[in-house]
C-alpha cells in the first residue's frame, strides 16, 4: 500500500539516524540538503502528488522511484527559495537540464513550480516573497519555451496528436502532445537530449501500436518544422 502524505511527512521528520535528512524522503537521493520545516516539507510533499496525478506519464515511465524522487526533488527546491534569483535560476536550469535529459521535458518542472508556488504560500505565508523567486523562474522557462513555440501553435500541434491516436488513446496518456510540443520546445532553446530521451519511450513498440508511434513521429516532425531556433 502507498504511503499517505501524512506518512512520508512524519518519516521524514522523523529522520535516520547517522543518515543525511534526504535519505529518509528518498535514500536514492545522495546528500542534498532539503527543507526541515515540517510546513514546508509537507507542501512540497503535497505539490509532488499533485504534479503526478496530472501527468499520468510520471507514473507509466517512473513508478514508485519516481515518487521517490519527486518528493526528495521538491523539498530541495524549497531550500532554493532563501537564495538570490540569479542562483534560484541558475540551480533549477541545472535540474530542468538534468530531467530533460532523462526523459521529463522542462515543462514538467515549469508546472511543479507553479503548484509548489501555491503549496508553500498557503502554507507559510509569510515567506511569500521568497517563494515568488521560485514562481519567477517558472515563469522565465515559461517565456522562454513559448519563444520557440507559441501557445496557439504548441495547443494546435498537441491537439493534432490526439486526433491522430483517438479519443481513447488519448485518454489513456493525457498530455502526451504537449509534452512532445514542449520538448520539441525545448530543443529548440538548446536543452540537451530532451526530445530524443522523450521519445525513446513515446515510440517504444512494446508499449505503444504502430498507429501511436506513427502519429508521436508526424507531431514531432511537424513541430520541429514550426519551431523558431
Amino acid at each position: 500500500m502507498r504511503e499517505t502524505i501524512d506518512a512520508v511527512v512524519a518519516r521524514a521528520a522523523c529522520g535516520a539516524k547517522g543518515a543525511a535528512p534526504v535519505a529518509a524522503l528518498n535514500p536514492e537521493a545522495g546528500q542534498h540538503v532539503v527543507t526541515s520545516d515540517p510546513n514546508e516539507l509537507r507542501a512540497a510533499v503535497t505539490a509532488g502528488e499533485q504534479t503526478r496525478r496530472r501527468f499520468v506519464y510520471y507514473e507509466r515511465r517512473y513508478g514508485e522511484r519516481g515518487r521517490r524522487f519527486t518528493h526528495s526533488d521538491s523539498a530541495w527546491i524549497v531550500t532554493l527559495a532563501s537564495m538570490t534569483p540569479d542562483v534560484v535560476e541558475r540551480q533549477l536550469r541545472w535540474l530542468g537540464g538534468l530531467l530533460a535529459a532523462r526523459g521529463m521535458p522542462r515543462w514538467l518542472l515549469e508546472e511543479h513550480l507553479k503548484v509548489l508556488y501555491a503549496e508553500l504560500v498557503a502554507a507559510t505565508p509569510g515567506k511569500r516573497v521568497d517563494y515568488d523567486r521560485l514562481l519567477g523562474v517558472a515563469t522565465v522557462f515559461r517565456d522562454e519555451r513559448l519563444s520557440h513555440l507559441d501557445e496557439e501553435t504548441s495547443a494546435r500541434l498537441a491537439g493534432e496528436l490526439d486526433r491522430r491516436v483517438g479519443a481513447a488513446a488519448a485518454a489513456d496518456l493525457p498530455e502526451a502532445g504537449a509534452l512532445l510540443v514542449a520538448a520539441v520546445a525545448e530543443e529548440a532553446a538548446g536543452l540537451y537530449r530532451v526530445v530524443e530521451s522523450l521519445m525513446d519511450w513515446l515510440a517504444d513498440p512494446v508499449r505503444f501500436s504502430t498507429t501511436w508511434i506513427a502519429a508521436a513521429s508526424q507531431t514531432l516532425h511537424a513541430a520541429r518544422e514550426q519551431a523558431r531556433g
